[in-house]
């Protein structure tokens, strides 16, 4: 009997001694997965998710006429803001309300989620000339639409790349008929806008006034990707236009002409396509939450 109850007992302690091995090869693999870096790059993205719903901005809905709707000069005489061809002709669009990025996604905000996600960080031979606040471009239209997609589980939201009329809607402060998304819709240089002679770079994100909406950026920094597909102008109305049908490499709209040279090039109006898979165009990102009501300015329970 004694030797029987000598078995149970090596066998019982053996069991519980292998389980404890087991149990101690796990928590060393979760503190080698859980380490320095792991912990920063959560981190991170805990400190993203809170500044983009500080960031985001509510955009009442409303109809607007979409295309370069002109002006009158002091003679009477109505003249086109930009006059590309692609601008028109102009149309009556009608949006839902949103929320979206009053800033163009940051360097800090895309390495965070690069990071974490382990993906490629962007930018890689420019660094010495921009911070963790200058805009980030070098992403191509899949990468820009799968950061906004990624953010938006983060926060709880469905998130996407802004429609073009959204991107219009925004940046003309909800249809207003200006040539700039400026805070006056003029250009000033060095007051309202980078000064291209003394700056050569992008400019960190919100360097200058914001439009009336409170958008920063929507002329003058980077371009930036919509969501659409290339597509012309119609004069019918629409509601909610979007055109993201999946077409493979159909070349994509962006927006926001960030080349500072004469001061007619970066009108609002401009639109500018370029393949989806181009990451040297200097193309950068800002986000939409299609939601019709304000978005809370802290992260749900």
């Amino acid at each position: 009997m004694s030797q029987s109850f000598n078995k149970i007992l090596f066998e019982n302690t053996s069991i519980r001694y292998g389980s404890v091995c087991v149990l101690a090869v796990i928590l060393i693999a979760s503190a080698g997965f859980w380490g320095d870096d792991r912990y920063m790059a959560h981190d991170a993205v805990q400190q993203l998710k809170a500044r983009t719903l500080q960031q985001m901005v509510f955009v009442e809905g409303g109809d607007f006429i979409m295309g370069d709707v002109g002006y009158t000069d002091e003679s009477g005489i109505k003249r086109h803001f930009a006059g590309d061809a692609d601008v028109f002709p102009i149309h009556q669009v009608s949006l839902t309300s949103y929320s979206m990025n009053s800033l163009e996604t940051t360097l800090g905000d895309y390495d965070a989620y690069a990071n974490y996600m382990g993906k490629d960080t962007v930018q890689v031979g420019y660094r010495d000339h921009f911070s963790q606040k200058h805009p980030a471009w070098g992403m191509n239209w899949y990468d820009a639409r799968e950061y906004c997609q990624w953010l938006g589980q983060e926060i709880g939201y469905v998130m996407d790349l802004l429609t073009e009329a959204q991107w219009e809607y925004a940046a003309r402060s909800r249809g207003l008929a200006v040539a700039y998304a400026t805070n006056n819709g003029k250009f000033e240089r060095g007051i309202n806008i980078r000064d291209s002679k003394q700056n050569d770079f992008e400019m960190p994100v919100g360097s200058w006034p914001p439009n009336p909406l409170g958008m920063y950026d929507m002329t003058g920094n980077v371009n930036e990707w919509t969501v659409d597909n290339a597509h012309s102008y119609t004069e019918e109305a629409k509601t909610d236009p979007i055109f993201d049908e999946y077409i493979a490499k159909r070349p994509k709209v962006t927006r926001g002409f960030g080349i500072i040279g004469a001061s007619g090039g970066i009108k609002l109006y401009k639109r500018i396509i370029f393949s989806p898979e181009n990451t040297g165009a200097g193309n950068g990102i800002r986000c939409v939450v299609n939601q019709p009501e304000p978005l809370p300015k802290q992260l749900k329970d």
